[in-house]
C-alpha cells in the first residue's frame, strides 16, 4: 500500500491539534504543579506506552546536562518531566497545540526546554549527534513509515546514547543505519 506521506502529516497534526482543544484525551492535558515540584526532588516518572512508568535505569544515572529529545511526544507531560529532573530538553512534535502544552508547563513552572514544529522523519533542525537521550513514545505509530524515523533518530543520537521508544511496527530487528 502507498500513502501520501505529507496528507498522513497533515491529517495527524490536524487531529492532535482538535484533541488538544477537545481536552479530555489524556495524553493532551499537562502534568500538575505537583508532578513537577516531585520531578524536582528526584522523584519522577515517564511513559512510552499506556501507564506503566519507564524502568529509571533505562535512562542515565543523573539527567542533569543530559541532552533529551523527546520525539513526537508534546503534550505537556514527559518533556516538562523530564526539564525538572534536571534534563536539557528538547521536544520535538507536528501539533503546535501539543507543542503550546509543553510551553504553558514551562511558563508556569519556570522550567527551560525548547520546542520545535515538524515530521518525526525529518529531524534536519538538529545537528548530527545532538542527543545523549532520544524519548519517543508510541507516536511513531501514526507513521506508516518508520524507517526515516530511525534512521533520522540514529543520526541525532550521540554515541553510545539511549533511544526509548515503543512502536507498534510489525518488522522488527531492522538495523538503523545512517
Amino acid at each position: 500500500m502507498t500513502y501520501d506521506l505529507d496528507a498522513v502529516v497533515a491529517h495527524n497534526r490536524a487531529a492532535w491539534d482538535r484533541e488538544v482543544d477537545g481536552g479530555s484525551n489524556e495524553w493532551t492535558v499537562p502534568v500538575g504543579s505537583d508532578v513537577i515540584t516531585a520531578a524536582r526532588a528526584g522523584q519522577w516518572s515517564v511513559v512510552l506506552i499506556g501507564h506503566d512508568p519507564v524502568p529509571r535505569d533505562w535512562f542515565p544515572a543523573e539527567l542533569t546536562g543530559v541532552d533529551v529529545l523527546c520525539l513526537a511526544s508534546g503534550g505537556g507531560q514527559q518533556g516538562p518531566v523530564l526539564a525538572a529532573a534536571g534534563g536539557n530538553v528538547t521536544v520535538f512534535d507536528n501539533s503546535a497545540r501539543q507543542l503550546a502544552q509543553d510551553e504553558l508547563v514551562a511558563t508556569r513552572e519556570g522550567l527551560t526546554l525548547r520546542t520545535v514544529l515538524g515530521d518525526m522523519r525529518d529531524l534536519s533542525a538538529f545537528a548530527d549527534a545532538s542527543f545523549d537521550v532520544v524519548f519517543n513514545p508510541v507516536s511513531n505509530v501514526f507513521c506508516p513509515d518508520v524507517e526515516p524515523v530511525w534512521r533520522e533518530a540514529f543520526r541525532v543520537l550521540r554515541p553510545g546514547g539511549t533511544l526509548l521508544a515503543r512502536s507498534e511496527e510489525r518488522r522488527v530487528g531492522k538495523e538503523c543505519r545512517s
